[in-house]
């Protein structure tokens, strides 16, 4: 399984590194002026890091094709490729945490001295919402191809990281502080994330299983 995961990172493009950063951290930048304690990083990370996952299977239906032959021709079984990917988005993350990350805490803390992270729970709760991401798109993939799944998994948290900032911004206005996506002093609801997002990562996996097995190459 880890030459699979590695060819996706081999191949990944420099455009599927720099799009988050052209793209989204100017708008990070100008909420993160307004609202200092809002957890922009964790949700930038997060963005980053579906992006990333999604973008890494970048090609037209044809190559998607080819390559789902090619690999189908190696000495794995099909379920080895889905957990592959699957396991992929989790290195997905990590660089995005490190890159994109470090990016944001290093802007948060040179404009406002302080750090819009709530520590551990929101890396957890970024690398769940991450998986649970990806779980919309990989089913998708292999049943339709790249380009009608790419736009369905990029869209969607994009609109979500939109809706936020604003909400945030119109916060700011009104003088009232939106201190945190996750309310840190509930535990409740974080668990209730994960363990909704483990749910529909496993059923995501077992579903692509089935559509790839089934799937005549």
């Amino acid at each position: 399984m880890k030459p699979l995961i590695l060819k996706d990172l081999y191949t990944q493009k420099l455009f599927g590194y720099l799009f988050p950063l052209f793209l989204l951290f100017p708008i990070y930048v100008n909420v993160m002026y307004a609202v200092s304690d809002f957890s922009f990083v964790a949700l930038y990370v997060t963005y980053a890091a579906i992006w990333m996952s999604v973008y890494s299977n970048f090609g037209t239906a044809v190559l998607n094709r080819r390559e789902q032959k090619l690999f189908a021709s190696f000495p794995v079984t099909r379920k080895m490729i889905v957990q592959a990917k699957y396991c992929a988005a989790i290195m997905w993350w990590g660089i995005a945490l490190a890159s994109y990350g470090t990016l944001a805490l290093l802007i948060s803390i040179f404009m406002r001295n302080t750090v819009s992270f709530n520590g551990i729970t929101d890396l957890i709760v970024s690398l769940f919402v991450t998986l649970a991401a990806i779980s919309i798109f990989y089913p998708l993939y292999f049943l339709v191809g790249y380009q009608i799944s790419a736009f369905i998994a990029i869209a969607l948290p994009m609109i979500i990281f939109f809706i936020l900032t604003f909400i945030s911004i119109d916060h700011e206005n009104r003088g009232t502080m939106l201190v945190s996506i996750i309310p840190t002093d509930r535990p409740i609801i974080i668990f209730s994330i994960i363990a909704a997002c483990s749910i529909i990562s496993y059923f995501s996996y077992k579903l692509s299983v089935i559509i790839f097995e089934k799937r005549k190459l």
